[in-house]
């Protein structure tokens, strides 16, 4: 009885959101977080076991992104939207002997594709941008530092769901992709630079997949 009396109370309060007429906004700033999956070539890690690289491989991503809507002269329902997007992901895992917390901050320009719905919105972007890549470790508890810095580029699928004029929940899809040929290590006071063949395993190439839920502020 107490699901449904705070069931009836939500409904109530969030109806007079959903009649209101949804306002033209210029402007999208959204916030999304959820988890992220390491895919392909682990760089620099302390233990190149199985098992060890598989619990690796799962971890958590935030982002923020900012989009801007082009106006047209038609009442037409799909726009063209420049933007900038951070993602930030961290993926760590441990054991006796040694430890990895890689953590990876992407931020790009963006170029997006928007379908405006009265309630419901759809989009598609894409860009190239900068991504720094590091991983603390440590190996008998001694701290070792494993980066990188290099272009990026990625794809990302959203949508969203309007409560009122300005505010919506939103869940999008974002797939980040690199390349590396070197990275560098410091370890116990010392400091190198790692060049991984050409045929490793295919090459340096790395990705994340990411699947976020959030808030999108239309401004």
């Amino acid at each position: 009885m107490r699901i449904v009396l705070i069931t009836m109370f939500l409904w109530i309060v969030t109806l007079p959101l959903l009649a209101q007429e949804i306002s033209t906004s210029s402007s999208l700033l959204t916030f999304h977080m959820g988890p992220s999956w390491y895919l392909g070539k682990q760089i620099g890690i302390t233990n190149n076991t199985a098992h060890y690289r598989d619990d690796l491989r799962s971890g958590i991503a935030w982002e923020a992104s900012y989009h801007y809507l082009l106006k047209t002269n038609s009442s037409s329902s799909y726009k063209f939207s420049p933007g900038l997007t951070y993602q930030g992901s961290q993926y760590k895992n441990s054991n006796e002997e040694s430890s990895d917390k890689i953590l990876m901050h992407y931020i790009a320009p963006q170029i997006g594709l928007f379908i405006i719905k009265k309630r419901f919105n759809f989009s598609l972007s894409t860009g190239l941008g900068w991504q720094a890549y590091t991983d603390k470790s440590t190996v008998f508890n001694k701290p070792r530092k494993v980066s990188m810095n290099k272009l990026a580029y990625n794809l990302s699928a959203s949508g969203e769901f309007l409560i009122c004029s300005h505010f919506g929940v939103s869940a999008k899809i974002n797939w980040i992709a690199s390349d590396s040929e070197s990275y560098s290590v410091k370890y116990h006071g010392k400091k190198w630079d790692v060049n991984m063949p050409e045929k490793s395993g295919g090459g340096g190439f790395f990705s994340q997949l990411s699947a976020l839920i959030g808030f999108r502020f239309h401004l």
